[in-house]
């Protein structure tokens, strides 16, 4: 009976020991390749869930709720007001409009005072949105605004409207904390004397 290398012919010998050298001295680099392969496919994998599931920020900026009365001072408008801004100047529009929110709070106001109470009859509210929009340029000096957002518009009868708290100044505001912390630092003012 013959051995398994005695029935291989000389050509296919000479091939398997030939091929048995080159494992031999470059199985280091083949692993490295392969390794180099699988971490490509993983990152390319990731990279295109994280694309496709990728949410883009809103460009539309809230600047907070307003009370308009009515003509005959038995109505109040609640306005929520927000700031659409350019989608490609987003960050710098947002910073612009968060370094200046209490001037344009001020501003906001005084044009919502000074306007005709007539206006508040028109459905889509262009003229006060032209108004807001002209006034806020005109305090914070650039062109960041592409249009004035009015939403959650509901008529308060006088008799019904409660005004919302005042603002604590001395209050820190919770910005970007989470839940956690904000419990956190509200068991900590308890505590301190």
């Amino acid at each position: 009976m013959l051995s398994g290398r005695q029935s291989l012919s000389p050509g296919r010998g000479l091939t398997w020991i030939l091929f048995m050298l080159i494992v031999r001295r470059y199985w280091i680099a083949c692993l490295v390749i392969c390794l180099v392969t699988l971490h490509a496919v993983i990152i390319g994998y990731v990279r295109s869930e994280a694309a496709r599931i990728k949410i883009a920020a809103s460009n539309e900026i809230p600047i907070g709720v307003y009370y308009v009365q009515s003509g005959d001072k038995n109505w109040v408008s609640q306005l929520r007001i927000h700031l659409l801004v350019q989608p490609e100047r987003r960050i710098a529009s947002k910073a612009i409009i968060e370094r200046h929110r209490w001037l344009i709070h001020e501003v906001v106001e005084e044009r919502l005072r000074q306007i005709d109470p007539s206006l508040l009859q028109d459905v889509v509210l262009l003229e006060i949105k032209e108004q807001i929009k002209n006034a806020v340029e005109d305090a914070l000096q650039e062109q960041v605004i592409d249009r004035v957002l009015v939403n959650d518009r509901v008529e308060i009868p006088i008799q019904r409207f409660q005004m919302p708290p005042a603002y604590e100044l001395t209050a820190p505001e919770a910005i970007f904390t989470s839940t956690q912390a904000a419990t956190d630092d509200k068991a900590e003012s308890e505590v301190a004397p």
